[in-house]
């Protein structure tokens, strides 16, 4: 089985369809470390971000270089860091831990040696009471404060692993970020409270700070190479700022005041400032790859679109190389699935079923990339596994019309018509204008004998798509048959044995006008020498001639209605019918589902156009009186009908990227 369309590869709503707003990223959302994996940009992480940038570094920066600008001096300015910092804490732990329920991956073993929520639970209590007794052991705590200073920052470091936006393995790597911003702050730390202070002119580089600061810094700074999602660098961020709110709080509760920015306090903010400015900068900077890289996939889509496959491939090929780079390529569907479209409009079937695999493999809920690889299936003539993705894409979404369309094709091949003709009514319901949906439906009705049908199909066609040639010669060849069909009916709703005509129909459809005039001589023939009838009853042929034409003057009668105003009866009317229609002066026709009527003139070659039909006056009364007994007429297919239903090759469709 084959699976073709006329249509170019459209009907896409993908990113090109995305509006800027529509890729921010929103206040709540899944964590990055999850498949799938949509690389929002921008939303309140950023922003927060970049104003803590202008607002605390800044400011922090200035104060430093000259404390002159702050009216009431140390006081004021400890004062607004405290209250600052404190805020972008708080608001940065909201944000943290604001993301959506995500399923875990069923058997995937955790790395971390305690669950998440008693790791969070752990450095809760462990932050909040060690601030406690620092606030409360006041300026004689020695070396107590110390040690409780630096369980402030390990209980935060153990809050934020427990976020459920990091995954098992950035925690570990966070941890290891936090342990370096321990080492480093414990160097300024412990000598501001005179525990193991070094010798003057050694400090910080004295024989035990050199290897804490040093060790530290080696940590922190691998440990931030290693961090692979926007919510681990924002956790990290996190704890570089507690390193500022650490010196605030310090000053702030009356611990060793000094009144001034001293050499301890700048070095604990310096390292607050290098190591929340740090991961800062590296989230800014992965918010533009995935900038570029959505610009790479739309232009992509663009150009699919427009039908250049081998420059939207480019694209695609471009977007998964940034998508390595990154460390995304196994968790975002959308470039596989692009790159895959791209190929099978290219034809190039084995290589897009290899990457529509891999999408799927990432993102299981994609319907589309389903739909595309039945189509595969399709083409290849693997029918059981084409049906099943079919299902799978109309299980996810209900409305898939190309879904059904191409289903009903697979049903088709299998021989199964009336399953094929749920499907392609489906479809067509689902999206009227679907071309292929009333191109299939109509050789569905063709090859069941529902000839009528099939033409109005080929006409609905034929206005979605002017051009089409299948649907221009479809509907020229079944109009045709429904003409031949409705005379054949016409001579057997006035008695005649009509098994001649089904066997010229049969045998020899395309002379069958000029055949069926010679079985309307025979008629004649028989008739003229037959005794129609004697004394009043006798048949003067002129007189029903013209008492027939006079009743389908206009737009034509039922034969009831000609019985009725002639006073002939069936019998009777047969002579004088076959005179006229052998001369092209009356023919049989039908209106949709009603009765045969006889109209005048010769029966039409072609079928009106769509302005036509649109010009033509409501039917006639006559024609509303009687419906028709639905028959069904089976017959060996035509060679010509023999035309494999069309499936729509569809790309794009994808409404949740």
């Amino acid at each position: 089985m084959t699976v073709t369309s006329e249509e170019k590869v459209e009907g896409s709503s993908g990113p090109e369809g995305m509006s800027l707003t529509k890729l921010l990223r929103p206040l709540s959302d899944h964590k990055e470390s999850v498949r799938p994996f949509v690389p929002w940009i921008g939303g309140p992480r950023l922003y927060m971000l970049l104003l803590y940038a202008a607002v605390v570094i800044g400011s922090a920066i200035a104060f430093f270089m000259s404390q002159e600008i702050w009216y009431g001096s140390w006081e004021v300015y400890n004062t607004y860091a405290f209250v600052v910092s404190g805020l972008f804490l708080m608001f940065g732990i909201l944000l943290l831990f604001n993301v959506k329920p995500v399923i875990p991956d069923k058997g995937k073993s955790t790395l971390l040696p305690f669950p998440k929520s008693v790791i969070g639970q752990i450095g809760l209590i462990m932050t909040v009471a060690s601030f406690a007794i620092v606030a409360l052991i006041g300026p004689s705590a020695g070396a107590v404060a110390v040690v409780f200073s630096m369980l402030i920052v390990a209980g935060f470091v153990m809050l934020v692993m427990a976020s459920k936006a990091i995954d098992d393995r950035d925690s570990l790597v966070l941890a290891i970020f936090g342990t370096g911003l321990i080492l480093m702050l414990l160097v300024p730390v412990h000598e501001a409270f005179d525990v193991g202070r070094s010798a003057p002119g050694e400090y910080p580089f004295s024989a035990v700070n050199l290897p804490l600061f040093a060790g530290g810094m080696t940590l922190a700074v691998l440990a931030l190479q290693f961090i692979r999602t926007r919510d681990g660098l924002f956790a990290a961020w996190l704890l570089g700022a507690m390193g500022l709110f650490l010196v605030a709080f310090h000053e702030q509760i009356g611990i060793i005041p000094t009144d001034s920015a001293d050499q301890y306090d700048r070095m604990v903010a310096t390292i607050g400032f290098t190591f929340s400015f740090v991961p800062l900068a590296l989230y800014v900077w992965r918010e533009k790859e995935y900038l570029g890289l959505w610009s790479r996939l739309r232009t992509a889509n663009s150009l699919i679109r427009k039908g250049d496959f081998s420059g939207a491939l480019k694209h695609a090929d471009a977007a998964l190389e940034e998508c390595f780079e990154i460390g995304v390529s196994k968790r975002f569907a959308l470039p596989w699935s692009l790159k895959a479209d791209a190929l099978y409009a290219l034809k190039e079937h084995s290589k897009a079923k290899t990457c529509y695999e891999t999408a799927l493999e990432i993102d299981s809920e994609d319907g589309i990339s389903w739909c595309q690889l039945g189509n595969i299936h399709a083409l290849d003539a693997k029918r059981a596994l084409a049906l099943s993705a079919y299902d799978k894409a109309i299980k996810l979404d209900t409305n898939n019309a190309y879904a059904w369309n191409n289903k009903g094709v697979i049903f088709v091949s299998l021989a199964w018509p009336e399953e094929a003709m749920v499907c392609f009514n489906k479809a067509m319901l689902l999206m009227p204008e679907n071309f292929d949906a009333h191109v299939n439906l109509a050789k569905m009705c063709a090859r069941l004998g529902r000839h009528d049908e099939a033409v109005m199909h080929f006409q609905r066609a034929l206005e979605i798509k002017p051009d089409s040639a299948v649907a221009q010669n479809g509907l020229d060849r079944q109009f045709l048959m429904g003409q031949k069909i409705d005379q054949i009916r016409g001579w057997e709703q006035l008695g005649l044995d009509t098994r001649p005509l089904w066997a010229i129909l049969r045998e020899d459809a395309a002379n069958f006008d000029g055949r069926s005039k010679e079985f309307l001589s025979s008629i004649v023939d028989q008739r003229t020498q037959l005794t129609v009838g004697t004394g009043k009853e006798k048949l003067n042929v002129n007189d029903a001639i013209r008492a027939i034409l006079t009743v389908t003057e206009t737009s034509g009668a039922t034969l009831e209605k000609i019985e009725k105003n002639t006073e002939l009866s069936k019998d009777q009317l047969v002579l004088p019918m076959a005179l006229l229609m052998k001369t092209d002066r009356l023919h049989f026709k039908r209106a949709g589902d009603r009765d045969i009527y006889v109209s005048k003139g010769k029966a039409p070659d072609k079928p009106d156009t769509p302005q036509q039909r649109r010009k033509k006056i409501t039917k006639p009364r006559e024609q509303e009186e009687k419906p028709e007994k639905k028959k069904r007429f089976s017959r060996k297919k035509d060679k010509d009908d023999d035309i494999e239903p069309t499936a729509s090759i569809l790309v794009f469709g994808r409404k949740k990227r």
